[in-house]
């Protein structure tokens, strides 16, 4: 009786350790796939590793979600999502991101880049314009709050229209610059 219940002890321990998810592993995994996905800054990411690596990086999110690299991981998911133009991908992976580990470090940037992704990636003005006044009002003074008024400004302008501005806006400092060089 005595060597059964050892037998069951060990089994158990040893369906426990083999079994169960092995943290090392994934994040050994995830290093390789991020070797090989972003080996050259100057290359595309290869599709196939990056789907790779996005999944990698979900899957020890969703094992291991009090695990300190599991924001991080979550991040450059969507970070990853971005790179590659997959708009509906990033957006699910923000918002996850930011249900999940909302005072994370990355929230702030988190919270632009959705907005980012609706206004350049999936063109959704109207929650664009959404998303970049929720950033502005949680976070009024960081570094992307700036750049998030700019671009309510620009919200359904076209290309044509914003380079109009811009070469407004050049002509008119460039003519107050010349004009205050005459006068001095």
């Amino acid at each position: 009786m005595h060597r059964a219940i050892t037998a069951v002890f060990f089994g158990i321990i040893f369906c426990l350790s083999s079994c169960g998810p092995n943290r090392d592993k994934a994040i050994a995994e995830i290093k390789e796939l991020e070797a090989k996905a972003l080996k050259d800054s100057t290359e595309p990411v290869s599709g196939e590793y990056a789907y790779n690596l996005q999944m990698a990086y979900g899957e020890f999110a969703d094992k291991f979600p009090e695990d300190p690299e599991a924001p991080e991981y979550m991040f450059k998911s969507a970070n990853l999502s971005i790179h590659l133009g997959w708009g509906k991908s990033a957006i699910q992976l923000l918002d996850m991101f930011l249900a999940k580990y909302p005072n994370d470090k990355h929230a702030p940037e988190a919270m632009f880049y959705r907005a980012y992704v609706y206004d350049n990636q999936i063109n959704d003005d109207a929650k664009a314009g959404e998303a970049y006044n929720a950033y502005i009002t949680k976070y009024p003074s960081h570094a992307f709050a700036a750049d998030a008024k700019a671009s309510i400004k620009n919200l359904g302008k076209t290309d044509e229209e914003l380079i109009k501005e811009f070469e407004k806006m050049n002509g008119d400092s460039t003519l107050k610059d010349s004009s205050a060089q005459k006068a001095g």
